[in-house]
């Protein structure tokens, strides 16, 4: 029954993806951050308008230092061999070749490795750049070898597998002695991070709502007629078999923990909907950004975004 929940799961993720790359790419000249990091454009799209917002400024403000810090610790050989699972349309995988690392890179998704080797092919940072092989494969059941990779990272990634426990036993098999492994996952949002991410939504100029469709809003989660918080995740979460706490416990117990992380409890989403004059989004974003980081710190709301980089010491 969990397998043919699975395979259901697996197919509605490889559509959705395909549908996030090909919009990804409907656009002339725009370039998402989740294709090139370095060569994004910024993109605030119409209320209303079907296309996710690109700026490159605002994510380095929301996510950039432990983004940063979660590239350098993989690509720590130089000329290291890296496996990439679930790359997407490229952006990580891009980044450690950049850094002179020569990549396997996996995703279930045609569109999103496609757009991935056209990126690719126009990437004008040739110096020192290392390798990239693109795979189009469902790799929850690929063999990755033994004592291969000097590093493995899994973004946003790990949580899919049917088995975790299974798998990442798997992936350490393929991890060499002394090698990285690293994971970054969306985890739960808390009930209070849910509360205080719409009380900013509604008080602060934002995109995707007017004032008008805001009490709107308000006036039908009063009656009933609407939720507080309506969760959009990718198909293969809802399939239950994602483990996201059990990830931390396998990397507690058999590796030395070089990096631990979780933040943006609520500023994400915000940051990345703010309308207005760039001076004003920028620096609104830094003080919610402060404001979420003492609200985590003292145990207000837990992060939404955990990274998780850890060293094989045998």
């Amino acid at each position: 029954m969990k397998n043919k929940i699975f395979e259901s799961a697996k197919e509605k993720e490889i559509n959705f993806f395909d549908e996030a790359a090909s919009l990804r790419d409907s656009k002339d000249k725009i370039i998402s951050q989740e294709v090139d990091i370095r060569r994004a454009t910024k993109y605030i799209p119409n209320n209303g308008e079907k296309f996710h917002v690109i700026d490159p400024y605002m994510e380095n403000i929301k996510s950039g230092k432990a983004r940063d810090m979660y590239i350098d610790l993989v690509a720590h050989k130089p000329g290291g061999r890296v496996l990439d699972l679930g790359c997407g349309s490229g952006w990580l995988s891009l980044e450690l070749a950049r850094k002179g690392q020569i990549v396997d890179a996996y995703d279930i998704s045609s569109k999103s490795i496609s757009l991935a080797k056209k990126t690719l092919k126009a990437n004008p940072y040739k110096e020192g750049f290392g390798k990239i092989n693109y795979y189009n494969k469902d790799f929850s059941n690929i063999d990755f070898g033994e004592n291969k990779y000097d590093a493995i990272s899994g973004w946003a990634t790990f949580y899919y597998m049917p088995d975790i426990k299974k798998f990442l036993t798997k992936v350490d098999r393929a991890l060499k002695p002394g090698g990285i492994i690293a994971t970054m996952d969306d985890m739960e949002k808390s009930p209070a991070a849910a509360w205080i991410e719409y009380f900013f939504l509604f008080i602060l100029p934002i995109n995707t709502l007017t004032y008008k469709q805001k009490l709107i809003k308000i006036f039908n989660v009063g009656v009933g007629k609407d939720n507080l918080r309506k969760k959009i995740i990718v198909p293969m979460e809802k399939s239950k078999h994602n483990a996201k706490e059990d990830i931390e416990i396998v990397f507690y117990e058999k590796y030395k923990i070089l990096y631990h992380i979780r933040e943006n409890g609520f500023c994400g989403l915000l940051c990345m909907r703010l309308i207005g004059p760039d001076f004003f989004r920028y620096s609104l974003a830094r003080i919610l950004k402060v404001i979420d980081y003492l609200a985590c710190k003292i145990g207000l709301v837990k992060g939404f975004e955990r990274v998780i980089v850890a060293k094989k010491t045998k």
